[in-house]
């Protein structure tokens, strides 16, 4: 293809987008996020380890239920702002908050039978069974495993869209 003198005219020069840490995300309001959706976190942690603690019935609803308190803490905390920090800062307290939740389970099954210390190492070996645990059912009930799986991708995908800053974005759960 070779260059015309007349191809110039046609030519447009277009700004280069910013880099994504000047793209517009307010450090004061990623903060304030942050700290909101951490507070969800743990009431969704403890809502779903006190839920499951009190009836005996594990319902992986609940992960949903984190997941929203997570992003609408998340969303109050940024003024509605979102973007791609606020959805990976969500699924990530998501995540840890289920986490979180079944290792309060575990320590509680636990400390009925014998009192234990809350060590360094202890918290670490809690946690660790927390992260494990949702694929751990699969040895018990396959069918319920995946079924509980699914439903904490239900979670994390309603906690991506609240959490995306898309002014039309559906602000609740359970929306196609």
């Amino acid at each position: 293809m070779s260059l015309t003198p007349n191809s110039f005219e046609t030519v447009s020069y277009v700004e280069p987008a910013p880099p994504i840490a000047a793209a517009g995300v307010d450090p004061a309001a990623f903060g304030r996020a942050i700290a909101l959706g951490l507070c969800g976190a743990v009431l969704g942690g403890l809502l779903y380890a006190g839920f499951i603690q009190v009836t005996n019935i594990q319902i992986g609803y609940l992960s949903i239920a984190i997941a929203f308190l997570v992003a609408k803490g998340m969303m109050i905390g940024s003024k509605g702002r979102g973007g791609f920090q606020y959805q990976i800062t969500a699924i990530v307290l998501t995540c840890a908050a289920v986490a979180a939740g079944n290792a309060l389970l575990l320590y509680w099954h636990v400390s009925k039978q014998q009192p234990i210390a809350l060590s360094i190492h202890n918290l670490f070996v809690l946690l660790s069974f927390g992260v494990r645990e949702p694929f751990l059912e699969f040895k018990d009930s396959p069918g319920g495993a995946l079924l509980g799986l699914f439903i904490l991708f239900i979670g994390l995908r309603a906690a991506w869209r609240m959490t995306s800053g898309d002014p039309n974005a559906v602000r609740h759960p359970f929306s196609r």
